[in-house]
């Protein structure tokens, strides 16, 4: 998926829902301080922008591309954690406590971006208190789907986590299409399957109870929802999640 983004003054308030300069398109000032912030950066497919255990301390905003963020589990498996687009930010964490990266982001596709390093990223938090602001939501946000991730895996059914994960991917990367709702970044069903942390064959089962239902439809790495309710249902969420 391709999402070209612009640097230009009427761009800014064009990023996709859920991304972080989405949560700025009421503030084009502050998204254009932020773009005109660091080197701007070109990533092709497999190419990482962060690598786990560096000590880094840049943060990296993505401007268009699909990255895929991957940790080592206690296996020694990788795990995919989450992905990230085109308006998103990354790396913030190190940036914030010097600590060791604690996940690699790669590119999925051809990726650009602007690699900001750490002074200017705070002294821009410290100076725009809706940057800052949206960076505590970011964190918020991504600390949730974390905690949910754990409840999910400790007690729910596979069926479950994977009707639970594809309304998170809903909420966060969601572009309305005719009769739906289509999940933006491709994902392959052995992607989604470290998202929702279970075999691939046991997802690609629920993926196909879910479109025998007509939840869902499932195309190559692509998927759209065609009933929310059912995908709440089935994911034992009658009423959107506001918490």
């Amino acid at each position: 998926m391709s999402q070209r983004r612009t640097e230009s003054p009427g761009a800014v308030d064009r990023w996709s829902h859920g991304t972080f300069l989405a949560e700025l398109a009421h503030c084009p000032d502050v998204v254009r301080t932020l773009l005109s912030l660091g080197t701007p950066r070109s990533y092709d497919a497999g190419e990482h922008l962060l690598i786990e255990g560096m000590r880094e301390t840049f943060v990296v905003l993505l401007l268009d591309g699909v990255t895929k963020v991957t940790a080592t589990a206690e296996n020694g498996n990788t795990a995919l954690l989450a992905i990230r687009l085109g308006g998103d930010l990354v790396g913030e964490f190190a940036a914030f406590d010097n600590r060791p990266r604690s996940a690699s982001v790669t590119a999925a596709g051809a990726v650009t971006a602007r690699r900001i390093g750490q002074r200017d990223f705070l002294e821009c938090l410290d100076g725009c208190p809706a940057a800052a602001l949206a960076v505590s939501r970011m964190l918020v946000r991504k600390n949730r789907w974390s905690v949910r991730r754990r409840g999910d895996f400790g007690g729910c059914p596979v069926a479950t986590r994977v009707a639970r994960v594809l309304l998170d991917l809903v909420e966060d990367y969601g572009e309305p299409q005719q009769g739906g709702v289509l999940i933006g970044p491709r994902l392959t069903q052995a992607e989604l399957a470290g998202l929702v942390g279970a075999r691939e064959r046991r997802v690609h089962h629920a993926l196909g109870e879910l479109a025998g239902q007509g939840v869902i439809q499932v195309g190559y790495g692509r998927t759209t929802v065609l009933s929310l309710p059912g995908l709440r249902r089935a994911a034992l969420l009658t009423e959107p999640d506001d918490d």
